[in-house]
């Protein structure tokens, strides 16, 4: 069976293209290519497609502006179904590979499992465990506590492990620790670099009446972030470690137990979590100690990756804006376009009940929605009159230059970016560009950026006309709407609080 392959975008969009065992498909810019491609970002000689061994193979030629397969740049990848390859802004998609012959495998099997195997669904495990020693007593005790400790550590993780921001990762270990370890109140505190230990998340278990201001012990704290040891204290209050600072506690305080386990990540204390609960009602034991130091070894990894991730994302997103400053310097009357655009972009979201991350993610893509103008040439951004064809040509380019420029970044979290920066010029009636989707094939996102741009530049000054009030920009996109514009996106900017426009910059009114 050969394989083909089917042109989705271009001139030559809808053309299928077979591959027969042995042959070699290649792909380029040059007429003596089997498969010629005009269009920008195309090397003469791009790369080339061939039956390998069973397999359908693409290999690069190394081309200038790379080849991609499912978004991901690749020098020699074997295709599968359903797969999308980019060369330069023309995409093609995998329809059929060739058939492989399976091996045959000399294994033998047994009819039955035997009388005591079970299936059980991971969900239900600690469920079925519990039945098991309640039926029959057959775990000793031992185990039945080894088994509780690793069911909590598993709650633990999972419930952190998805978190990629600090703030949120915290707040979600201290809620879970609160729900696995009998205490009244816990503080995740973060050491800061002047020698500082702030806390930064403070919760109070559901059943208790604790106080959350009440004080913590400072010598405790110290004590288990300098030496990066677990502190387990019977009683604050009567223990010289006890208080804030030197000091013991009030005489007017209870005595409250502590427990108090550092944060660590590469050999470095990051900080504590601090249990403590009313002397009254029982102290933590060792296996507690042991127990939130497990979750603590875990939840600092994942607090340093947080942190990392973080950092990058501040460094992304200040590389960004300086790459946007640089394409704005070009024409005055687009000054700040994109950091308004991206803002609003958000709220639009926002109001029509994105999630937070949809809504982070078309804010970013609204700060880079124009980024590929860097690419057009500046007489063209600066050009005044009406643009002749090849100018107009150019101009339209500019979102398929953003997403190669965005794609070069090379990490799977801006594969969704370049969709949005791709298609943020596209129309709901299919007249848009660069691949006229229709309708609901426009990602959501780039329908919102849509909307956020077209309002912006009817608000800004321009050479040859006054900026539009609020209300004629809202009432032109209303007279679009369905053809050009998504309709919920605008009457979720058009439900938004109006806000003061900045003075700064000459398009501002």
């Amino acid at each position: 069976m050969p394989a083909v392959l089917r042109v989705m975008t271009g001139q030559r969009a809808g053309e299928r293209i077979t591959v027969q065992q042995g042959e070699v498909l290649s792909i380029g810019r040059s007429g003596e290519s089997d498969l010629q491609i005009l269009g920008l970002g195309v090397s003469r000689f791009h790369c080339v497609v061939e039956e390998h061994g069973g397999e359908l193979v693409l290999t690069d030629l190394n081309s200038s502006n790379g080849t991609f397969v499912n978004g991901q740049r690749v020098k020699r990848q074997p295709l599968q179904v359903g797969d999308q390859v980019e060369v330069g802004t023309v995409k093609l998609v995998v329809e059929q590979v060739p058939e492989r012959a399976r091996p045959s495998l000399a294994c033998q099997f047994t009819e039955s499992g035997g009388a005591q195997t079970q299936v059980i669904p991971l969900s239900q495990l600690s469920e079925a465990v519990a039945q098991r020693v309640a039926r029959d007593g057959a775990l000793a005790e031992a185990d039945a506590a080894l088994h509780r400790y690793l069911a909590i550590l598993d709650k633990v993780y999972r419930a952190i492990s998805g978190e990629e921001k600090p703030s949120r990762l915290m707040a979600v270990l201290m809620d879970t620790v609160l729900e696995v370890v009998h205490a009244e109140r816990g503080v995740l505190l973060l050491a800061e670099p002047e020698g500082e230990v702030r806390p930064q998340v403070v919760r109070v278990a559901a059943w208790a009446n604790a106080d959350p201001g009440l004080p913590l012990s400072r010598s405790v704290v110290h004590q288990c972030v300098e030496r990066g040891v677990t502190v387990l204290c019977p009683s604050v209050r009567g223990d010289p470690r006890g208080g804030n600072g030197e000091r013991p506690a009030a005489p007017a305080a209870a005595p409250r137990a502590a427990l108090c386990v550092p944060l660590e990540a590469g050999g470095r204390v990051l900080g504590a979590i601090y249990l403590d609960s009313a002397a009254a009602q029982g102290q933590f034991t060792r296996q507690d100690a042991e127990l939130l130091g497990a979750i603590a070894r875990h939840a600092g990894l994942a607090l340093h990756r947080a942190e990392l991730v973080e950092g990058l994302e501040r460094l992304f997103v200040g590389a960004v804006e300086t790459l946007v400053a640089a394409v704005e310097a070009k024409d005055i009357y687009t000054y700040g376009h994109s950091a308004r655009v991206s803002k609003l972009s958000r709220r639009i979201a926002e109001g029509m009940g994105l999630s937070e991350e949809e809504q982070e993610r078309v804010k970013l893509a609204g700060l880079l929605h124009d980024i590929g103008k860097i690419g057009i040439p500046e007489a063209v951004l600066s050009h005044r009159g009406r643009l002749t064809e090849d100018e107009w040509a150019y101009m339209r380019s500019h979102p398929q230059i953003g997403e190669s420029i965005i794609r070069q970044m090379g990490s799977d979290r801006v594969n969704e970016l370049c969709r949005l920066v791709r298609h943020h010029h596209e129309r709901l009636d299919g007249t848009g560009y660069p691949d006229g989707l229709v309708g609901d094939m426009i990602p959501l996102g780039a329908r919102i950026l849509a909307v956020a741009d077209a309002y912006d530049a009817m608000r800004s000054n321009r050479p040859y006309r006054s900026p539009f009030s609020s209300k004629e920009a809202i009432a032109e996109l209303r007279g679009n709407a369905g053809r050009q514009f998504d309709p919920r996106a605008i009457e979720a900017l058009a439900g938004l609080r109006a806000e003061p426009r900045p003075s700064a910059g000459p398009d501002e009114s």
